[in-house]
């Protein structure tokens, strides 16, 4: 099973990345450097690569100027290199660069180290001029870039989001369908409605309540409703919010549904944690170049949801466009496809936070349990959420708490 997983470091990863940097430099930077990678900036970028907790790898970047990403930092341990790691690094922080209106990525390597420049040079990097003495004297080094197209929505939004915000949240949670009561034992701490955000007016689905609220410790940003294929908007429309807040910071997720189970074993109140998805719905938001097919859905998050939920459910989820339920036909076909829930979102959202870097935990929480001809209904879907909340509601207080600590 593959145990990498990207994600940001947090200050205690410092003494991580210090001894990764070690191996993988012939004149690296100091602890105090490293810290300072690591600091929550909207300008900086750092993440990170680990195998069973361990760093192996990590990418720092920074805007330079307006629109200009420069990477400061990419190493891989020797073990690890060869395997993907350095191109999803690098992947993830163009992604994010792009997202806050990078127009061009730059960096410096060294002229000596020909795998390195061969590595850029094959993602499209074009070497702008040589740098003499750069790294030392009769250590020269390559001035490289290459042009970008930003996502001039997402910056938008981001922006008005860290200055509206009297701190980035360390978990982000997106509610499906009628689970807004989820917020309710976190407190309330600031309110934003969706349709002060940039970019984000637009109409509701019943059952959601389309504002931002964070936990009374600022924690923790519950994201009451989101956006669905079905109302007509793109994936990277869909994602929009979501992605604004990973660009701030926020960096590890829980992606809440309202779902049917396909399941016959599955009951109203259930939670099924996603060990994957299939997206029927035909729409994905534009991903970054980095490979993250085998591991949108984070293996340690599973593990830890597993000791909070109640009896949970492990499964592949389902994800179609709507607005119309299945019909008889289609749930065969998606039992036969091997999915054991399905609903009208959260795949776009995980792919695109997988794609910034994030840690994503995703959650079907049971609302309706589909046998073959079973017709069903959006006030079915929220009439069953006294059900849900009375068997999950401690247990998901759990999970976030522990994930929040």
């Amino acid at each position: 099973m593959n145990t990498i997983e990207y994600y940001r470091p947090s200050t205690c990863d410092a003494d991580k990345l210090f001894q990764l940097e070690q191996l993988c430099f012939p004149a690296p930077w100091d602890l105090e450097e490293i810290e300072g990678l690591i600091a929550r900036d909207p300008s900086l970028f750092t993440l990170a690569a680990y195998d069973s907790g361990c760093a192996i790898g990590y990418i720092s970047a920074v805007f330079s100027a307006p629109g200009i990403l420069h990477i400061i930092s990419l190493g891989v341990h020797p073990d690890y290199r060869r395997r993907s790691i350095a191109r999803n690094l690098l992947g993830s922080a163009v992604h994010w660069g792009r997202q806050m209106g990078a127009e061009k990525v730059t960096l410096e390597v060294r002229s000596q180290n020909a795998p390195a420049v061969s590595f850029y040079s094959k993602l499209n990097f074009s070497v702008k001029k040589e740098l003499a003495d750069f790294y030392g004297k009769d250590q020269h080094g390559l001035f490289m870039s290459k042009k970008l197209k930003p996502v001039s929505a997402t910056l938008k939004t981001a922006h008005y989001l860290y200055n509206n915000l009297k701190t980035v949240p360390k978990i982000g949670v997106i509610l499906g369908s009628g689970l807004g009561w989820a917020t309710e034992p976190f407190g309330e701490g600031e309110t934003i409605n969706f349709s002060d955000i940039p970019g984000m007016a637009g109409q509701a689905v019943q059952g959601h309540g389309q504002m931002l609220r964070t936990s009374a410790d600022g924690k923790i940003v519950f994201v009451m409703g989101r956006r669905h294929h079905y109302q007509g908007y793109s994936g990277d429309e869909i994602t929009l919010l979501p992605a604004a807040l990973a660009s701030i910071g926020v960096d590890t997720w829980v992606l809440t549904s309202s779902a049917g189970a396909i399941d016959f074993s599955y009951k109203v109140g259930d939670v099924m944690i996603f060990t994957d998805h299939i997206n029927f719905s035909g729409c994905i938001p534009e991903s970054p170049d980095i490979y993250i097919g085998a591991d949108v859905y984070s293996k340690s998050l599973q593990k830890t949801a597993e000791q909070c939920l109640k009896k949970p459910h492990k499964g592949v989820f389902a994800c179609v466009s709507g607005p119309a339920y299945e019909t008889a036909a289609e749930v065969d076909l998606i039992r036969k496809s091997g999915a054991s829930a399905v609903s009208m979102s959260t795949a776009q959202e995980a792919l695109t936070l997988r794609g910034l870097g994030c840690r994503v935990l995703a959650m079907a929480l049971i609302t309706n349990a589909t046998e073959s001809g079973d017709s069903v209904c959006h006030d079915e879907v929220l009439s069953a959420q006294d059900t849900v909340r009375k068997k999950q509601e401690t247990s998901i207080v759990k999970l976030l708490e522990r994930l929040s600590q």
